[in-house]
């Protein structure tokens, strides 16, 4: 989520600083920056919509996530993009130039601002470290929706696993007190697909945990039983060989920039 905005914004900047295509400010109205800073923001709001609600609301769609699938969602993406972006265009510019030749232009123009913005962005994840950037995503609120239940909120930077119990899940979290436990009613998936993200510190290590990275150190590393330890609780937790190469991997190198 922090990309897309971040991307939406350093469009704005791009525009603003290097008026690519010839936009520039040649009616020398005093609101335009404003203007393409709101066009920022409706092109990130645009592409997040499409990425992180669509999926969820047709889920059966992108379970088998293939590049023929990939190719056409994101052909549709840009497509969908460049009509908002359009339509924006137009009301901001009172609909004067609102032809399908101006729709071509806008998806071409989008396509290679945000081509040239994506590299230079990704940039600047690189340069930051992602681990910094991702400490500033687990300080986010999010709030967790589950069929038939009453959301909750919950604070990535504080929970310290989840764990599947039937139609339920156990969310440990750390408290002023210590630790405390919040019982929901939900799928562990549908809690993955909420929370689990490139810059979230919480990985799924089993087919009935997801853990908290940072708070975790590894007990075992043997190839059909590796292990992991709760610091400073000492819960131990079970890590299948499916997610193996990966978490072991993620809390070594946590470990490593700790020291």
């Amino acid at each position: 989520m922090l990309y897309v905005f971040l991307l939406g914004g350093m469009a704005s900047l791009f525009i603003i600083f290097f008026k690519p295509f010839d936009i520039e400010n040649k009616a020398d109205l005093w609101y335009f920056n404003l203007i393409l800073l709101s066009m920022g923001l409706i092109f990130s709001l645009s592409i997040y919509g499409m990425e992180f609600w669509i999926p969820g609301l047709f889920k059966s769609r992108f379970k088998k996530w293939t590049l023929g699938k990939a190719i056409l969602w994101y052909t549709w993406l840009l497509l969908f993009v460049s009509a908002v972006m359009f339509l924006a265009k137009s009301f901001f510019g009172g609909f004067s130039d609102f032809t399908v030749l101006e729709y071509v232009y806008v998806t071409g123009r989008i396509a290679g601002i945000g081509l040239i913005i994506s590299f230079f962005t990704l940039g600047i994840f690189s340069y930051f470290n992602n681990r910094t950037i991702a400490s500033l995503s687990s300080n986010e609120q999010y709030q967790i929706t589950a069929p038939n239940a009453k959301p909750i909120t919950l604070h990535l930077n504080e929970v310290l696993y989840i764990v599947s119990d039937d139609n339920y899940v156990d969310i440990h979290i750390k408290s002023k007190k210590g630790r405390s436990k919040i019982v929901f009613r939900s799928s562990l998936k549908n809690i993955e697909s909420q929370i689990v993200h490139p810059l979230s510190p919480l990985y799924r290590c089993h087919r009935r945990y997801i853990i908290n990275a940072t708070y975790f150190k590894v007990k075992s590393r043997k190839s059909r039983n590796a292990s992991l330890e709760l610091v400073p609780f000492g819960d131990e937790i079970a890590v299948s060989s499916r997610y193996a190469s990966n978490i072991l991997e993620q809390i070594e190198a946590l470990h490593q920039e700790s020291k």
